[in-house]
C-alpha cells in the first residue's frame, strides 16, 4: 500500500515537472508578446506627445481655460467657424447639447463621428466636455484633447491608451438643466 502511494505522489510530481515545462514557450511567447505591445505603447505615447507639444507651440491654437482654480485646462482649440455667430450662453456641465462632432487621433484616422447627436456635456471625456462649455451655438472649432483629459492609460474601443484625441465639433443646440 505505501508503495502505491509513493508511486501515485511521484507520477504527479513528474506530470507537474512535465506541465511546467510543456507550457515553458507558451510563457515565453505569451512575455515577448507582452514586450512587444509595451514597446509599441511606449512609441504610441511618445508620437502622441510630440504631437500634443506641435500643438501647444503653434500659435493658432489657443488653450482654454477652466473656472476653477485649475487654471489652463491643457485642452487647446481653432475656432473654424465658417459664418458670423451671435454671442450667447455657454452649456452649463448638465446641460444636453446637440452636435455635429467628428474624432481622429493623431495620425488622422477616424475613430468616431455623429450628426445630430445628443450628449449630456459631463457625459463626455472630461477635456471633450471642457470644450463644449466655452462653445456657443453656431460655433465650429477643432480641439485637442491629451490622452489624461480623455481615455487616459486605458483602451477603449478602437482608441489606444495614451491618444491625444482630435474633435471638430459644431455646437447646434443647449438644452439647459437645470433651467
Amino acid at each position: 500500500m505505501m508503495n502505491k502511494l509513493d508511486n501515485k505522489h511521484i507520477l504527479k510530481a513528474l506530470l507537474r515537472g512535465w506541465g511546467v515545462i510543456l507550457l515553458l514557450p507558451f510563457l515565453l511567447l505569451s512575455f515577448t508578446a507582452c514586450n512587444n505591445d509595451d514597446d509599441s505603447t511606449t512609441q504610441w505615447r511618445l508620437d502622441n506627445t510630440a504631437k500634443y507639444n506641435e500643438i501647444k507651440a503653434d500659435p493658432e491654437w489657443k488653450e482654454l481655460k477652466t473656472d476653477n482654480v485649475e487654471g489652463p485646462s491643457g485642452v487647446f482649440y481653432k475656432n473654424i467657424t465658417e459664418k458670423e455667430v451671435i454671442p450667447g450662453e455657454h452649456p452649463l456641465q448638465t446641460a444636453a447639447v446637440t452636435i455635429n462632432y467628428t474624432g481622429k487621433d493623431y495620425t488622422g484616422t477616424v475613430f468616431d463621428a455623429g450628426t445630430n447627436a445628443t450628449f449630456k456635456v459631463n457625459g463626455v471625456v472630461r477635456g471633450f466636455s471642457i470644450a463644449l462649455q466655452n462653445m456657443v451655438v453656431g460655433e465650429k472649432w477643432e480641439i485637442c484633447i491629451p490622452y489624461y483629459l480623455g481615455y487616459g492609460t486605458t483602451v477603449t474601443g478602437t482608441i489606444k491608451a495614451y491618444s491625444t484625441l482630435f474633435f471638430e465639433i459644431e455646437l447646434l443646440k443647449i438644452d439647459q438643466y437645470p433651467k
